[in-house]
């Protein structure tokens, strides 16, 4: 009874993980088209999620695209247009005039210092700004003690500064005086400031093999201070005329760049479109296959664009297919499964016969 048992456990395991694949929906294997990632597009967005998404619009348009190099620094103030204020004589602070940040004439009283000679009263001295400008330093209190050699107050004519970094020994032969540069400091990171290579240090970093790059830039409003972190695009040349767009549009990765283009009849449409890009620098970059003029491309918001399935909205709940599923067809695998099992019946027959058999001529 046992090898009856067996054999029927065998064959119906066998028939079992056969029937179990019959119709079975296998995923598609990572990387696949069918898998998940961005999708293709064209995404229907609608006026309001365009609003809440924060997406804006640039045209596609005929321009230079200029190349750049980028080089990291700081703003300075110009040496020539600074002042330092000290006393002639050493004594104590007796008043002071100005605070640091305030805006000063030139020749306007800062600080007055009480000479340590004897008299009644001690003979007292007024020292005033050697330059018209903003105090960026004031280094004393009334009372302080002071001596010939100390600094008292720092003054700095900033409507204009300086913007200095430093280039690689590989590349000093791509920057030279006159060079147009555009300047971009943290605190204003939408805008640009223009300026011009003024001069180039007089010797290399011998550490790091650098050298210093001295830019001018026009600063009347006076929003740069010294200290500020900067980055420098020198522009080194590029195309006159090229179509281009905003570098911020593209998305993806080398060899797979793409847009999201706006419909020209429909609003709330965008095209996930494909591109060959050429020059680019800080700011455009050139489209030389994938775009045509005066079309319009996402380019602020557009990163939550790639992962929308079309005609879907932001926010609204996933749509549920209820279409009927078509049947499976009996293929060959679902015929091997009745197969089996007609056999294990055969076969647990016959051995059910036979152990009868036995156990009636047994009996006699």
């Amino acid at each position: 009874m046992k090898s009856i048992l067996l054999a029927s456990a065998v064959l119906l395991s066998f028939a079992g993980a056969v029937l179990a694949h019959e119709g079975e929906d296998h995923a598609a294997a990572p990387g696949s088209e069918s898998g998940g990632g961005p999708v293709a597009g064209p995404v229907e967005v609608s006026e309001v999620a365009q609003r809440n998404l924060g997406l804006t619009l640039a045209e596609a348009e005929l321009r230079s695209v200029e190349t750049t190099l980028r080089v990291i620094g700081e703003i300075q103030a110009d040496p020539a247009r600074s002042g330092a204020v000290s006393s002639r004589i050493p004594g104590r602070v007796s008043a002071v005039y100005a605070r640091e940040g305030e805006r000063v004439e030139k020749g306007q009283q800062l600080v007055e210092v009480e000479s340590l000679q004897l008299g009644d009263p001690p003979p007292r001295a007024r020292y005033g700004s050697p330059v018209g400008g903003v105090v960026t330093d004031r280094h004393v209190v009334v009372g302080d003690e002071v001596e010939p050699n100390r600094h008292l107050f720092e003054v700095a004519n900033l409507s204009e500064v300086l913007a200095v970094g430093r280039v690689f020994e590989g590349q000093i032969g791509q920057v030279s005086i006159g060079q147009r540069v555009r300047v971009r400091v943290p605190s204003y990171p939408e805008e640009f400031f223009d300026g011009v290579v003024e001069r180039l240090g007089g010797k290399l970093d011998p550490a790091s093999r650098s050298l210093a790059v001295y830019v001018r830039v026009i600063n009347t409003d006076g929003r740069l201070r010294p200290h500020m972190r900067t980055t420098l695009s020198l522009i080194t040349g590029g195309a006159e005329f090229a179509l281009a767009i905003p570098r911020r549009a593209v998305l993806g990765e080398a060899g797979r760049l793409y847009v999201f283009v706006q419909d020209e009849e429909n609003d709330e449409l965008f095209e996930r479109r494909p591109l060959l890009l050429g020059v680019s620098n800080d700011r455009f970059v050139e489209v030389v296959e994938g775009l045509s003029p005066g079309e319009r491309v996402v380019d602020e918001g557009n990163y939550s664009l790639q992962y929308l399935t079309p005609t879907e909205q932001p926010g609204a709940p996933p749509e549920i297919d209820t279409a009927p599923r078509p049947e499976t067809e009996t293929g060959p695998t679902t015929r091997w499964g009745l197969a089996a099992l007609v056999v294990v019946g055969i076969a647990v027959g016959v051995l059910w016969k036979r152990r009868r058999a036995r156990t009636a001529a047994e009996a006699r």
